[in-house]
């Protein structure tokens, strides 16, 4: 996911098609992956089997670094500075949202805005995430939520979408 500052957000950033693409190739893996499973090893159908898994997964992988590559040309040549939250992406893979996590590739969704924002002369900053989806971007409050609250309701009377808020956040601790 990211959001900017100013309201523009993507969901899982704009994945929808790689998740299109996904959804149709989704058992195309698995079903590699079981037309492995029911080679005998040392048959002559066995690296066939192999060579068409490989395929199938090499296909997944190139249109997420397709997409992420457009989607980080896209932010570096609209941005001058952009900030990211550094997340504990191990501790986030091992729970719900694993998937999501391992298809948006957010570790190299980092290293591909540092590689382009070096070439653009765009200013990349990593902030600290502890507290950013808590605290109130207009008097700095701090009001606990749980993730399925979805809305920043504040008693300053801010209401914003929750992602919207802490891309605010992230902003403020990286560019002021």
């Amino acid at each position: 996911m990211h959001s900017s500052a100013t309201g523009a957000a993507s969901a899982r950033p704009s994945l929808r098609g790689l998740l299109r693409a996904r959804a149709r190739v989704r058992a195309l893996p698995r079903r590699r992956q079981r037309e492995l499973a029911c080679r005998r090893r040392g048959s002559r159908r066995r690296p066939k089997a192999k060579g068409r898994l490989g395929a199938a997964s090499a296909k997944i992988a190139q249109q997420r670094r397709d997409h992420l590559h457009k989607l980080m040309r896209a932010l570096v040549s609209r941005y001058r500075g952009i900030a990211f939250e550094v997340l504990n992406l191990a501790r986030l893979k091992r729970g719900k949202p694993a998937r999501s996590i391992h298809d948006a590739a957010w570790a190299l969704l980092v290293e591909f805005v540092r590689f382009k924002a070096a070439s653009a002369g765009a200013e990349l900053v990593l902030v600290n995430p502890r507290g950013t989806s808590q605290t109130c971007p207009a008097c700095s409050t701090i009001r606990p939520k749980t993730l399925r609250e979805r809305l920043h309701r504040c008693t300053c009377s801010c209401v914003l979408d929750q992602d919207v808020a802490a891309a605010e956040i992230v902003r403020r601790r990286a560019f002021s």
